[in-house]
């Protein structure tokens, strides 16, 4: 059983817990963490979603629910960790954007995304068994016209092109290109 902490549409902790798979009342929200992931020379990680999962079989950058107790910094790293096998530490995270947005699968969520550069010279990239099923880095070109393809988890895109500007933002400030 995950279970998750209960907030409100602005984030404010709202002093008790929500359980996956269980309905959550009107106005609750639990948080959601993503990274977008790019190595130092510019391509961007997507991963294939395990078939068993929804949008099964599309592909997306990684994220996922922040569970009890955690704040999304931690369960950005630790998604990060688990579904790539990327490791980073907190201040490789850099904030982009945080978002609130009406019921996806039945769940009101916050959306907390980071930007994370990463050297895939120095990272072993695994994908974790149930979630991921295959990765491709993409230069960012190709990623852009990747995500219009139809091949992308909607909701996910569709988060990514809302704040395109502020992720290229960011990826000029620490890429250096």
């Amino acid at each position: 059983m995950e279970l998750w902490d209960a907030y409100d549409r602005e984030g404010n902790a709202l002093g008790f817990d929500l359980v996956r798979g269980e309905p959550a009342d009107e106005g609750v929200y639990h948080l959601v963490a993503e990274i977008f992931s790019v190595t130092t020379d510019g391509r961007v990680l997507v991963t294939k979603r395990h078939p068993d999962k929804s949008w099964g079989g599309y592909w997306e950058y990684t994220g996922g629910s922040v569970v009890k107790g955690e704040t999304p910094l931690q369960g950005a790293l630790r998604e990060l960790r688990e579904e790539t096998g990327i490791t980073a530490a907190a201040e490789d995270l850099h904030p982009v954007y945080v978002e609130a947005r009406p019921g996806i699968d039945g769940y009101n969520t916050i959306y907390h995304s980071f930007l994370a550069v990463f050297d895939p010279e120095a990272q072993t990239i695994r994908l974790q068994e149930g979630e991921t099923v295959d990765y491709r880095l993409l230069p960012y070109g190709d990623f852009l016209q990747f995500i219009l393809t139809g091949q992308c988890a909607t909701p996910i895109c569709s988060r990514f092109l809302d704040h395109q500007a502020a992720f290229e933002q960011l990826m000029a400030e620490y890429l250096h290109q």
